[in-house]
């Protein structure tokens, strides 16, 4: 599969699966990569990491997902520096262990406002630029807790990732007369910071009620990521990829 041509932005794209994507649009050729994160210090180790691997133009931008303005500047920054923006997947999101009793309005809103929100902000922004082209690749790291609901993370986590299946839709519908396809993903368990921050016990029983008994990988993600935004997935729009080990048969 390859990107050569193709300017990608990855929020989330410092660490985790984030970071696979990014690696794996690299090594596709694609011509521009945007590491867009909060953390910028590690951003910008990625990017230079790209560069060193794979002889990639990648950018690293300092992103709130949060925040509208930031979400703005993300854009206008990949602009400057790439003149388009072909790509965008929404990665970028927070899972935080917390309790029922432990739940607020505060603590469920940001969750809502980094995880969901922040999807709708980048897809907001990055729309009329592909519209301009009649072309554009949307795919939205959901999670098989939008089927599942929450397990021991806030309960916003598993709400925030259903509304992202809804939000592709929507966007599938709006768009495709542009030439933009919208898609989401929906992993498993997953090996990754995020997935052994929840302990090892939680690991354990995610590993057993999949079919093939262990979390994925990063990069076979990824590589589902790269399928969704190549010219292999031209007729696939509005649609959620379960890369879930067959978690749901199990």
């Amino acid at each position: 599969m390859n990107l050569q041509g193709r300017v990608a932005i990855v929020t989330g794209g410092a660490q985790g699966i984030g970071r696979a994507i990014v690696e794996s649009f690299a090594q596709a050729g694609a011509s521009g990569v945007v590491v867009a994160d909060i953390r910028e210090r590690e951003a910008e180790d990625v990017a230079r990491s790209l560069g060193q691997a794979y002889n990639a133009q990648a950018m690293a931008v300092p992103t709130d997902v949060s925040d509208s303005a930031s979400v703005e500047a993300m854009v206008q920054a990949t602009l400057e520096r790439f003149g388009r923006v072909d790509i965008l997947v929404s990665n970028a999101g927070v899972c935080p262990i917390t309790a029922w009793e432990d739940v607020t309005v505060e603590n469920w809103n940001r969750i809502l406002a980094v995880n969901l929100t922040g999807a709708f902000l980048c897809i907001q922004a990055v729309i009329p630029h592909m519209r301009a082209r009649k072309y554009g690749r949307i795919v939205c790291m959901s999670s098989e807790a939008a089927f599942a609901g929450s397990y021991v993370a806030h309960v916003a986590y598993g709400v925030s990732k259903a509304g992202l299946l809804a939000l592709v839709k929507s966007v599938a519908k709006g768009f495709a007369a542009d030439g933009i396809l919208a898609n989401a993903i929906t992993p498993g368990p997953v090996d990754t910071p995020l997935a052994e921050s929840l302990g090892r016990d939680f690991w354990r029983s995610a590993e057993e009620n999949t079919l093939l008994k262990r979390h994925a990988s990063a990069r076979e993600v990824a590589d589902a990521a790269l399928f969704l935004v190549s010219d292999r997935s031209t007729y696939i729009t509005g649609q959620v990829l379960r890369v879930n080990g067959g978690a749901d048969l199990a």
